[in-house]
């Protein structure tokens, strides 16, 4: 399986080209829908283009990755002066 996820979108692309042939070859004219079916072609052909051309690392994602937090602690430098200590005038509701 070199491309999987190429070949999931180009077979989406074929089959929804195929059905907006089949809707204007029902209806014997183009209406929105056959429009918005082939828009959406579009979109699928050209996901499927990138995806095909996308480089591989080499890499797999696992997927058990964890988020390690960072430490909450604050420097002198990030933390924000008390308003009233500095003269600030707090405004009351």
């Amino acid at each position: 399986m070199a491309h999987p996820r190429a070949k999931v979108l180009t077979a989406t692309f074929a089959m929804l080209t195929l059905a907006s042939i089949l809707l204007i070859s029902n209806e014997e004219n183009v209406s929105a829908n056959a429009w918005a079916l082939l828009a959406l072609a579009g979109v699928f052909a050209a996901a499927a283009v990138m995806a095909f051309f996308q480089q591989d690392d080499g890499k797999e994602h696992v997927g058990n990755e964890s988020v390690v937090p960072g430490r909450d602690q604050q420097t002198e430098a990030q933390k924000l002066p008390d308003p009233t200590e500095d003269g600030f005038d707090v405004p009351v509701i």
